[in-house]
C-alpha cells in the first residue's frame, strides 16, 4: 500500500491563502509599541502553509516573497483584527 500525503488547507481559524495586515501593537499588545518589530511590520501577510509539528506552525509570506513562521494564535488574531478584502478563500 502507498501512503497518501494529505495537504493541510486549514489550521485552527487560519485557512490557506488568507491574508491579513500584520501590526505588532494590535497583535502582540501595547508593550511592543517601542520594542523590536518584525521585518514584515505593516505588510500584508498571506498564509501559505502549515508545519503542525512546530511551535510556530503557520507559514506566512510577506509582500517581498519572504516566508516566516508564526504561532497559530498570532495568525488567527491578525486575521480577526486586520483581514484584507480578499481574505475569503473558497476551497
Amino acid at each position: 500500500m502507498t501512503k497518501r500525503k494529505r495537504q493541510l488547507v486549514m489550521l485552527g481559524e487560519a485557512p490557506l491563502g488568507a491574508k491579513f495586515v500584520f501590526r505588532s501593537v494590535e497583535i502582540l499588545g501595547p508593550q511592543y509599541h517601542e520594542g523590536f518589530k518584525p521585518p514584515f511590520e505593516g505588510q500584508v501577510l498571506t498564509v501559505v502553509g502549515f508545519k503542525p509539528r512546530y511551535k510556530n506552525n503557520v507559514v506566512v509570506r510577506d509582500e517581498n516573497g519572504n516566508d516566516s513562521l508564526m504561532p497559530l494564535d498570532m495568525a488567527e488574531k491578525g486575521l480577526k483584527l486586520n483581514p484584507t478584502s480578499n481574505s475569503k478563500v473558497v476551497l
